[in-house]
């Protein structure tokens, strides 16, 4: 399982990104039903993202044109009429965003039948298979174990994330998860005081010196149990995390939600998969596609994406990586550089003057002693550059 940089692209970018990598040489050797693949050259495609809950929210769909294999931009299709159909009802989506479109607040309910329908700004016709809300069972448990060899990083060090989950009534048998992640980042020194122009430092109102990352999934992580006993799975790994990942530092928490899937679902899923782990760089070439259930009505033109609905459980954890010493853990140490790093010392009538140098610009202020200011490397002292300073809500410590 890759691991992923702290700062990624908007949800709807990854997607994107995935449907798009969907172009490839060809689909590897697996044991289920190929979905079925089309060979194209490059053009416009529609690109849809939709998904409907049993969460009471907004629901969205997202509408995008493909771009050409190397440029990574989110291109919206904007003005086109979007709704859902249920057995009883028509549910009118709302552009909020260019490319994104709202339902009004809503639950969807489990057993239900939806379709999504499309006409896009010039007129072209674009309609879901019918899907039903699936039932899904909760996760059962999302725990953290740390392990000297982990085969995922090469047999080294690293912590692992594991999953259980169990459908007493043995109808689920497809699953899916994504995660987001977050994590606290600590700098060695605390800047306590701003430059802000000429000979003017303040003190900070908010400290720099302790920030939160956050990265959310573009991987696709999926699950079978079709064929066995028992609808039950035990010890999944949703997540693996190198020793020295700064995700370590201090606390890591990881939310994982679940998602159910039909047959076709997953064999949707199963090749993106296929297609992601057999290509070396994300904009190489390729010149077929996974289709899945959406098709135009007016023309023959490929439609990429998805359009499902299920129950969505999530669960979120803690992680506290220095109790696990026992298991062999040994904390990294980080920014060990800023130990050994000298003061430079400003007087404040010349701080304007020090600052107007551009080479001066990565100097924060950590400290004030008889008129004298005393600067470090940013790097030991501010971490707004690899997360917020503002704690998450959630974040109980």
């Amino acid at each position: 399982m890759e691991n992923l940089n702290f700062r990624n692209e908007s949800r709807e970018f990854q997607w994107h990104k995935i449907l798009w990598f969907t172009f490839f040489i060809i689909l590897l050797n697996n044991c289920i039903e190929p979905y079925p693949i089309k060979s194209i050259n490059y053009r416009n495609l529609l690109v849809v993202e939709g998904f409907i809950s049993s969460e009471l929210k907004q629901h969205e769909v997202v509408l995008s044109k493909s771009t050409a294999i190397n440029q990574a931009v989110f291109s919206p299709e904007s003005g086109a009429q979007v709704s859902i159909k249920t057995e009883d009802s028509t549910i009118t989506l709302t552009e909020s965003a260019l490319g994104h479109y709202l339902t009004q607040s809503m639950r969807g309910v489990v057993g239900k039948t939806y379709q999504l329908f499309i006409t896009t700004e010039s007129g072209r016709k674009i309609q879901s298979e019918k899907v039903i809300l699936k039932p899904n069972p909760p996760i059962k448990n999302l725990y953290a174990g740390y392990s000297t060899n982990v085969p995922e990083l090469d047999f080294k060090g690293g912590f692992q994330i594991f999953l259980d989950t169990e459908d007493s009534t043995n109808q689920s048998h497809y699953y899916r998860w994504e995660y987001e992640e977050n994590w606290e980042i600590t700098k060695p020194w605390e800047s306590f005081y701003e430059w802000t122009g000429g000979n003017n430092v303040v003190y900070r109102e908010n400290e720099v010196n302790i920030c939160y990352g956050i990265d959310s999934t573009n991987n696709v992580i999926t699950e079978s149990t079709q064929g066995l006993e028992e609808d039950k799975i035990q010890s999944k790994v949703i997540q693996v995390i190198e020793s020295s990942s700064r995700k370590l530092q201090v606390i890591y928490s990881i939310s994982v939600k679940q998602f159910t899937l039909s047959s076709d679902g997953y064999n949707y899923w199963q090749s993106l998969l296929k297609t992601n782990e057999g290509q070396g760089q994300l904009y190489n070439a390729q010149p077929g596609t996974v289709i899945g259930n959406l098709v135009s009505t007016t023309d023959q033109d490929i439609v990429l994406g998805y359009f499902d609905a299920c129950q969505v459980w999530e669960k979120r954890i803690f992680v506290m990586p220095l109790k696990f010493r026992s298991a062999g853990f040994v904390p990294f140490e980080f920014d060990s550089e800023c130990k050994f790093q000298e003061f430079t010392v400003v007087p404040l009538d010349q701080i304007g003057a020090f600052y107007s140098k551009p080479e001066n610009s990565n100097m924060d202020i950590v400290a004030s002693s008889g008129g004298g200011l005393y600067l470090l490397p940013k790097d030991c002292c501010d971490c707004t550059s690899m997360g917020s300073n503002v704690k998450p809500s959630f974040w109980p410590f």
